[in-house]
């Protein structure tokens, strides 16, 4: 606890139901520019906190312990800063104490930074083909290995109210058209959740976990198994296994497609800012804007 010539004259003496009146009072009156006649909430040596420095602090807040615990909290965060600025001041020498280079670097590095990103918000070609995707994935074989087994599935959560969930049965695991079509009309309208993951690969375990179904050995159970059947207390749960692919094999290029593509997003801005740097050096030694000596 920070005492001594700190101290907050008005957050632990004044009732709290007045110290928001005040506050809020003060906090509505004030302008942009502070009003030399406030009365300070907080100081720190000859640092003072005063109620319009609150004034955006309580957006959104109605509760008026909340609004207390806000300005405590507020407060005491700014008290903290203001005491160790002064042990800084009081603690360091001279050389220490001159930050103007760091501040010049910080503000330079800031500045490039911002343009980057808006060079590369104009510049950078976000459209990736299929065939750029495979072309990536083909000359890196040894970059993509699942780490966990993979499945193109069909998965339904029926409640045990829905009628006739032996249609269900005879159709979920069927691949021809018309079955499916019967299978969605039904699924629509009594399954509390039916989806086929758009025929994206997707991870076994998160299938599972959608299930009370356990497995001791997945690669068992998928290469001999192609559908799940359980069911708890309100639900049948019915997955059916269109495809697998196992932990430790290369993952199949759809697979890898979401990783490949902020791969090459990444190359990309890194050639962009590249050619950037090249260019706009270029440029400025061809209008004898830059010079070696």
């Amino acid at each position: 606890m920070i005492t001594g010539r700190f101290f907050f004259p008005f957050l632990y003496k004044m009732k709290n139901s007045y110290l928001i009146f005040f506050l809020f009072t003060f906090v509505i009156a004030c302008s942009s520019e502070k009003i030399s006649e406030e009365q300070p909430i907080a100081r720190v040596f000859n640092e003072y906190l005063y109620p319009s420095d609150l004034k955006d602090l309580f957006n959104g807040i109605t509760s008026k312990q909340d609004s207390i615990d806000l300005v405590k909290s507020f407060t005491e965060k700014w008290a903290k800063k203001q005491v160790l600025l002064h042990l800084a001041e009081v603690n360091l020498n001279d050389e220490q104490m001159d930050v103007s280079r760091e501040l010049d670097n910080y503000k330079t590095s800031l500045l490039i930074y911002k343009y980057q990103q808006s060079f590369i918000s104009q510049k950078l070609d976000t459209i990736i083909s299929d065939q750029e995707i495979a072309e990536y994935f083909n000359a890196h074989p040894n970059e993509f290995f699942l780490e966990e087994n993979i499945v193109k599935a069909v998965f339904i959560e029926l409640p045990k109210s829905a009628p006739n969930p032996e249609k269900v049965k005879a159709l979920y695991t069927s691949t021809k058209e018309k079955d499916l079509k019967k299978l969605d009309d039904y699924c629509n309208k009594y399954a509390f959740k039916f989806d086929d993951f758009n025929d994206n690969w997707i991870s076994f375990n998160s299938i599972l976990k959608m299930t009370p179904f356990e497995i001791s050995d997945q690669e068992t159970f998928l290469k001999t198994s192609k559908q799940i059947e359980v069911n708890d207390t309100n639900y049948f749960y019915f997955v059916s296994i269109r495809e697998f692919q196992l932990a430790g094999n290369s993952a199949p290029l759809e697979f890898a497609k979401n990783i490949i593509t902020p791969i090459i997003l990444t190359k990309r801005k890194i050639d962009l800012l590249n050619k950037l740097e090249n260019n706009a050096l270029k440029d400025e030694s061809n209008k004898k804007n830059f010079e070696t000596y």
